[in-house]
């Protein structure tokens, strides 16, 4: 069984158990991937924009907002997941 969540106040999804812990992982890994970055940056590297361009420097502003909202998702799904493993339990 399929239920409804949101990250925010746009749109929603449906997800199961099963999604919900697909999402985890992928929320983990995007964190990971922002934090490996965010380490790593110096003040002239330029990070490509997935078409093969290195025209743009992002700001450590904008890394520092998607990790916020994937930790953010990430709470999330972990309180979600706890709140389906509860409601199963009983």
């Amino acid at each position: 069984m399929k239920k409804r969540y949101s990250f925010d106040s746009g749109s929603g999804f449906e997800a199961d158990l099963t999604d919900l812990r697909r999402l985890l992982a992928e929320n983990r890994q995007y964190l990971a991937n922002y934090e490996e970055v965010f380490s790593s940056l110096e003040d002239d590297d330029y990070v490509a924009r997935g078409n093969g361009f290195c025209d743009r420097k992002y700001s450590d502003d904008f890394i520092e907002g998607q990790m916020e909202k994937y930790a953010q998702r990430i709470a999330l799904l972990e309180k979600w997941i706890a709140e389906w493993a509860l409601e199963t339990s009983r």
